[in-house]
């Protein structure tokens, strides 16, 4: 079974996040978008269509994977922010219908090789140009993530939707001062590295810990919960149900549904709530959101120079890639700050929007200067044996060009 795995024309509508990576690499619940897919059909072959300027970094981090090719052959094209289920990819699969929609939205379709091509041509993918006009189903169920807030909306459902994929209740640790509750809905492998006197707490969810996370002494730790690879949870830190941490992050203080992107710090005190944390992110001591308003209204976000209604009084904040906070930062609710910022504000709330590679200090705003920029990037990958690629170089600076100019 050949998949096609694209993105459309509304990728905007999720940055910061999406301002670094396809829509298909958005996590929700313990997975990506994009590994959700290969972990139901694991021996399907990928295509992944992606916008121009990330192609390179694209094929960089999937070099098992064509990207962008101009010829294509019959399969099965699937949007790729969408939180699929196996049972509507199976439903796909059966080739009742040849267009599929949730919310009036294309997210599928069923193409032999002639229309895979013509849509291909047409600029389909971008443009959604299919003739809809019979032949469609719009009974799908799987929720798309149009913006940042539905991603950490669904968090908590699909986090234990997710752990069907992990061995519950198995070989858990025997050491006499763990709290573990509700053992058979916890998971942690055995290379985890446990401190005493934490608690586990699954009475509401799922919690998964993966391979060489160490977790600190005086935790208390809820889920629904996910904890990715090699990350290091300090002392005192308590985490609430509905939170997903990336692998190779470092987090303390308090936390409660939200997700982290992978790679990030927050080590030190402060509150994150409701909220998405990019890519190689540092939080300073202190740094805190809002997530609520004092008069309970609903919070409006700008998204792409419109104000959008996100229908929810609890949103946090969204701050892109390799964005830094001084201490005693304050985010005011639905606060967007975009890639490669420095925010240092001290007594005052930045701006609810932040453009990409933005310095704020203290109420004043300039660009970055992008080779300083660069050099940091590169201390902060070296720390962690890695280096940036002339894919991410390249695409950094048509990001930086766009945001200067």
């Amino acid at each position: 079974m050949h998949f096609y795995i694209y993105e459309d024309t509304d990728t905007s509508n999720l940055a910061p996040i999406t301002r670094t990576r396809p829509t298909f690499d958005i996590y929700c619940g313990i997975f990506k978008c994009l590994e959700r897919i290969c972990n139901y059909f694991p021996k399907a072959e990928i295509t992944l269509f992606v916008r121009d300027e990330l192609s390179k970094i694209t094929k960089e981090n999937y070099p098992n994977y064509r990207v962008n090719p101009s010829n294509v052959e019959e399969g099965i094209w699937l949007l790729g922010n969408v939180i699929w289920s196996k049972t509507d990819i199976q439903d796909v699969i059966s080739n009742k219908y040849k267009i599929y929609k949730n919310e009036n939205k294309i997210i599928a379709a069923n193409l032999n090789k002639h229309e895979g091509q013509n849509w291909l041509n047409d600029e389909g993918l971008l443009k959604s140009r299919l003739d809809t006009s019979s032949n469609t189903n719009d009974r799908l169920s799987s929720p798309i993530i149009k913006y940042l807030w539905d991603a950490v909306e669904y968090n908590p459902s699909q986090i234990k939707l997710d752990s069907q994929f992990y061995n519950l209740g198995k070989k858990l640790p025997r050491a006499s001062k763990l709290t573990l509750i509700e053992k058979d809905k916890i998971f942690i492998d055995e290379n985890a590295k446990l401190s005493p006197y934490i608690l586990f707490d699954a009475t509401n969810g799922e919690i998964i810990i993966e391979k060489n996370v160490e977790i600190n002494s005086f935790c208390c730790l809820e889920g629904p919960l996910f904890i990715g690879k090699n990350s290091e949870i300090r002392p005192n830190t308590q985490i609430k149900g509905g939170t997903t941490i990336g692998p190779f992050s470092k987090v303390g203080g308090e936390i409660s549904q939200s997700i982290f992107h992978g790679n990030t710090n927050k080590i030190h005190y402060g509150y994150i709530g409701n909220s998405y944390i990019g890519e190689w992110v540092n939080l300073g001591a202190g740094t805190t959101n809002t997530n609520l308003k004092n008069n309970y209204s609903n919070i409006i976000i700008s998204v792409n120079n419109f104000f959008v209604n996100t229908n929810s009084n609890k949103i946090g904040c969204f701050i892109g890639d390799h964005t830094k906070t001084a201490i005693g930062t304050y985010l005011n609710t639905g606060t967007v700050i975009d890639i490669a910022c420095n925010v240092v504000s001290v007594n005052n709330y930045p701006p609810k929007y932040l453009p990409p590679f933005t310095w704020f200090i203290n109420g004043k705003e300039e660009k970055y200067i992008f080779e300083k920029f660069l050099i940091m990037v590169e201390i902060i990958k070296q720390k962690r044996g890695l280096s940036v690629s002339i894919a991410e170089k390249e695409m950094l600076k048509k990001k930086y060009d766009k945001a200067v100019n």
